[in-house]
């Protein structure tokens, strides 16, 4: 091929480690005009979940030097590959999901390249959503309604309207409570009412693992997948146009971190277990994916929860080493759960109304400097004890600030490029939230404060990366 000619290429989770670098760069490339394809099925010289791209020859040298291998691909496009459409994605990030919730969705969108712009009630209800095709809703309090918990009259009516009309939407816990049926203010566009509703204390926290069902959010990811729960809807009886994509299996470990009411065996078993943890919705009232659990918050959250009793109670059994190399192994920014969210998406482009994307947000603040509130985040865990549990979280402490460093001057560089105003402006709306959070808590734990943090650090390493991306891509 000439040096602009585009050609097909194959980009493979396999050929490269299975790193969440595949879909960063599959997705910029979308969002920078390319056609793009998903492969649903596997083939013989593809995996399910693989992509077909077409690139010229100097975006593959680009790909190349950004550490993602692509390899021929002869022939057109199989009938096994879905064509992917560029989601324009707003991401509920007001009253009813503060730091850190929606930043745990903000991490992972980024992570797998999608930009998205940060919106409240009040800006859903003034029609944000009118150059969207996809509202991500985090955990939070969206299970009140969102007009209720926002103050934001009109909001729940727009959300419907978007949903009616081609929107389509992803809910985690809160979000998937919101997008079920059985309370006055949620959508109903899951014809589905959970176990527990208003009262959804009853169930717990921990990391559990999800059973996945034969079907479109499946491609890619193994038979069980493990993610944190925190209160999610259970459901049992469910009505027309659903479909099961996964269920829960098996309660891997109860969890303290934030909320002190750990899920426990006999709960799971009774209410839980072989029950729907993941819906797909597409009903006359809008397409959705409805997660109980948090894919989005992966192996972050899980990170520290295992900080907060799997290594308390193993310290003494396997040493400070081995704790210490679990610890230090986790995938805060290549989390397997994410896989899910991603799946999710393409799932819903499907059948979406192709957007221009030309979404705009007046941030509060205009300041850029994540990197402050990194440090600050740090500054504020508390001190540590003595002792080797305490010497452990100083290691992760540690760990933290050195990414931190490593990051910093590649993220003035990056987040300096008037080119990316949308993430310019979701990266001023995280610096505000963050300060906002971190004035406001009085009471962390260690774990807690550290998970912070490294949620920090991790956001601030995925925007830079999405800008580097871009523009490696746009030189080439």
């Amino acid at each position: 091929m000439t040096a602009q000619a585009a050609a097909l290429c194959r980009v493979g989770w396999r050929a490269n480690g299975d790193t969440t670098d595949v879909a960063l760069a599959v997705n910029r490339l979308l969002a920078a005009g390319a056609r793009a394809w998903w492969v649903t099925a596997a083939h013989a010289d593809a995996d399910a979940g693989d992509y077909l791209v077409e690139v010229t020859r100097a975006q593959r040298a680009a790909l190349a030097r950004l550490g993602v291998h692509a390899d021929d691909w002869r022939g057109a496009p199989e009938s096994a590959a879905q064509p992917l459409t560029p989601p324009a994605t707003c991401l509920l990030a007001g009253t009813a999901s503060k730091f850190p919730y929606y930043a745990y969705y903000a991490l992972a969108l980024l992570r797998v390249g999608i930009d998205y712009l940060p919106c409240d009630g009040a800006a859903l209800a003034r029609g944000a959503l009118d150059d969207a095709n996809l509202l991500v809703l985090p955990g939070g309090f969206a299970t009140w309604g969102i007009d209720a918990a926002e103050s934001a009259p009109g909001a729940d009516a727009r959300v419907r309207t978007f949903l009616a009309h081609g929107g389509t939407a992803i809910g985690s816990c809160g979000g998937a409570y919101y997008l079920s049926a059985g309370r006055p203010a949620w959508s109903g566009t899951a014809p589905a009412k959970p176990l527990y509703t208003h009262e959804y204390l009853q169930s717990g926290v921990g990391i559990v693992t999800l059973r996945m069902c034969p079907g479109p959010l499946a491609p890619g990811l193994p038979p069980t997948v493990e993610v944190p729960y925190y209160h999610g809807p259970i459901y049992d009886v469910l009505g027309p146009g659903m479909e099961v994509a996964a269920t829960f299996h098996s309660l891997s470990l109860p969890g303290r971190l934030a909320i002190d009411n750990p899920l426990d065996e006999a709960r799971f078993r009774r209410d839980m277990a072989d029950r729907p943890a993941i819906l797909l919705a597409h009903t006359d009232r809008g397409r959705a994916v409805l997660f109980s659990p948090h894919p989005e918050m992966g192996d972050l959250v899980r990170k520290y929860i295992a900080l907060d009793g799997y290594v308390r109670h193993y310290l003494p059994i396997r040493g400070f080493d081995t704790m210490r190399d679990t610890l230090r192994h986790y995938r805060v920014t290549d989390a397997p759960s994410f896989r899910l969210v991603l799946n999710a998406v393409h799932h819903l482009m499907r059948d979406a109304r192709p957007i221009q994307n030309t979404m705009r947000f007046e941030p509060r603040s205009c300041d850029l400097d994540l990197g402050a509130g990194c440090r600050r985040a740090l500054a504020a865990v508390p001190v540590l004890a003595p002792g080797e549990e305490a010497d452990l979280a100083r290691d992760v402490q540690a760990g933290i600030r050195a990414r931190l460093d490593a990051v910093t001057e590649r993220a003035h560089a990056a987040l300096a490029d008037e080119t990316a105003p949308r993430l310019r402006a979701s990266c001023a709306h995280l610096v505000s939230t963050l300060s906002e959070h971190l004035s406001a808590r009085t009471d962390a734990t260690p774990a807690q404060a550290l998970m912070e943090a490294d949620l920090a650090v991790a956001l601030l390493e995925c925007c830079t990366r999405v800008v580097e991306v871009d523009r490696a891509l746009a030189a080439a």
